[in-house]
């Protein structure tokens, strides 16, 4: 991680940067976005001309980017480190190490990210070894304590939980309702041909055994997949409950994802839930099955129902209050989205300067903070070059505005590290509380 160093002269360096843009400054002074109106439209043009001209920028979002004010890349560039959770959804894990190559690539090679072995997680933050966590359950961390200060918690990735199915002499794609799901898992449906799955699967009339496989604990694809059964069968939730330790009374258990699939694939009949990019690639013969959404509507996981369930995540009151501990991955009944999607968070201390001191400076702080801004702005839109690259599905608008919102709240020693939420909504002027920009 980067020592603390005195920072370039911010005026001159701006002057500098014009000068090379073709603009020209009014003389004196220092040019802070919200005291002169001309200063406020010289450094929107600034932004939008380096934006343009190094890429940085998504010119398909109608402000300027956040990006276009990281800093020169000193000597030897920029070193981060960042862990990462041990129930991080394969889709994500398996994309991380590309996905920040890619950022460095995308910004001219200065960052580099280094991320510690899987699992190493959040006893890393606690300690101050790391400068992040990445994971699914972070902004309500169950049974984990010591953090050094308040963190903040910024949405980069949503991902269905589905239900994977051995369909060897079944039907080839199949509808599972919430109360036949809970009795497989309670033991009480133990074949194809019991009355909750035929009744929402004509033409199944296998006698076929079924047997299911649940991911070990902790894990937040639990915690979501028994609050999904919990809420809509009144036996499971009164015997099982839900969390992310839940213990099911029947079952096979898997310690990943990618052991799920295995497992399924050796047993025909077999069913097994993990947290995807919508739906996986399978072996042959397994399936996603669609889950019931309603009292008589079931929905398969694709790309529009699971970003369609990220929306509605967005204008629930614990989003809109900025308290991601109390968002719900379990959609609403009747809402004809997916029912179950997980999100993955970036943590990091609200202020990181006040977290770690000199043990990381303020330019790997930008850096730090661009990086989440990146995933999480650049995962919007139809041509997103994120989500097409990495197969993440495109957030919702409202979701990722939230993401870019809660990066930009993180500070260095009271300051804002690249510009002040709000910012991003309201043009170059931001809010007065909180200090100025990194830059300005």
């Amino acid at each position: 991680m980067e020592d603390a160093a005195a920072q370039p002269d911010d005026t001159a360096r701006f002057a500098e940067e014009a000068r090379a843009a073709g603009l020209a400054l009014p003389s004196g002074g220092r040019f802070r976005t919200r005291t002169v109106v001309v200063a406020a439209v010289v450094i929107v043009a600034l932004s939008l001309t380096v934006g343009y001209a190094t890429g940085w920028m998504n010119l398909s979002r109608s402000r300027p980017s956040p990006l276009a004010l990281l800093p020169g890349c000193p000597p030897g560039g920029i070193t981060v480190e960042v862990s990462s959770e041990p129930d991080l959804p394969s889709s994500v894990a398996n994309a991380w190490p590309s996905l920040t190559s890619g950022f460095s690539t995308y910004t001219g090679g200065c960052l580099s990210v280094y991320t510690l072995p899987s699992g190493a997680g959040f006893g890393t933050l606690t300690s101050l070894h790391t400068d992040a966590i990445v994971g699914p359950e972070l902004p309500a961390p169950e049974g984990k304590t010591g953090l050094a200060a308040d963190t903040e918690a910024v949405p980069l990735v949503v991902s269905p939980v589905v239900v994977v199915v051995n369909t060897a002499g079944l039907l080839p794609t199949l509808s599972l309702s919430a109360s036949a799901l809970a009795g497989a898992y309670l033991g009480s449906v133990v074949s194809w041909n019991a009355s909750p799955l035929t009744a929402t699967n004509p033409g199944l009339t296998s006698d076929l055994n079924l047997s299911v496989v649940h991911l070990a604990g902790p894990s937040e694809t639990n915690a979501l997949f028994s609050t999904y059964l919990a809420e809509h069968d009144p036996a499971f939730s009164s015997s099982v409950g839900t969390g992310v330790n839940v213990t099911f009374p029947v079952g096979v258990v898997a310690t990943s994802d990618a052991e799920v699939t295995s497992l399924v694939a050796s047993t025909p009949g077999r069913v097994g839930y993990e947290a995807a990019d919508v739906c996986p690639s399978l072996p042959a013969g397994l399936v996603c099955a669609s889950l019931q959404a309603g009292s008589s509507s079931f929905v398969a996981p694709s790309r529009s129902t699971v970003a369609a369930a990220a929306a509605l995540e967005a204008n629930s009151s614990a989003a809109v209050e900025g308290n991601w501990a109390n968002a719900s991955g379990v959609a609403p009944w009747n809402s004809s989205v997916y029912p179950v999607v997980e999100t993955t968070y970036a943590l990091m201390y609200r202020d990181l300067g006040t977290a770690y001191g000199p043990q990381l400076g303020l330019n790997a702080s930008k850096w730090l903070v661009a990086l989440f801004f990146w995933i999480a702005s650049d995962t919007t839109g139809a041509t997103s070059t994120v989500a097409t690259t990495y197969g993440f599905v495109v957030l919702p608008t409202s979701l990722a505005v939230m993401a870019e919102e809660a990066d930009l709240s993180v500070t260095y020693l009271g300051n804002w590290i690249l510009q002040p939420p709000g910012a991003i909504l309201e043009g170059s002027e931001g809010g007065e509380s909180g200090g100025e920009t990194g830059e300005f």
